[in-house]
């Protein structure tokens, strides 16, 4: 025959159940609608057709890019350095949208082309610091994408 509490307790198992279910949902909702922003390249060496660089906006909202900054680093962290290649013009006050799942490309050519070779680098690596209206101000490393002395997570496998 059965009691009371054994009702209770198929009831209070079906709502830790159902919460964690529903617990799971958001937590995969959040993670699919993300902040995502992926920072590519293009060099050249000429300096008519110009340096590109490629911010991909892989998140589901649009972002409003306020200012942007190149850098060239030097040493790692806590002790690096930064140096300014290029910024955005600030009193041109034009802020750049960028639509979900597209790119948008700041190109450097003529008198803005910077040289990006290992022997004009001297060891200094290019980052590129975007100041997005409503968050915090994004570092993310433009090249080289790793270097070459940092082992790769798979590189003993064989």
């Amino acid at each position: 025959m059965p009691t009371p509490e054994s009702g209770l307790n198929i009831l209070a198992w079906w709502g830790a159940g159902l919460s964690t279910l529903l617990a799971i949902v958001k937590l995969a909702e959040l993670w699919r609608d993300r902040f995502r922003v992926v920072i590519g390249y293009r060099f050249t060496s000429d300096s008519h057709v110009g340096n590109d660089i490629l911010i991909r906006n892989l998140s589901n909202r649009p972002l409003i890019l306020g200012h942007w900054q190149l850098l060239h680093c030097s040493g790692y962290w806590p002790r690096r350095h930064f140096f300014d290649i290029e910024s955005a013009d600030l009193e041109a006050n034009s802020d750049v949208h960028i639509a979900p799942h597209s790119t948008f490309t700041l190109n450097f050519c003529g008198a803005d082309h910077f040289d990006w070779h290992a022997d004009a680098l001297n060891g200094q690596r290019i980052f590129i610091r975007l100041h997005i209206v409503g968050r915090r101000p994004v570092l993310r490393l433009v090249y080289p994408t790793r270097p070459s002395n940092t082992p790769t997570r798979f590189s003993g496998l064989r």
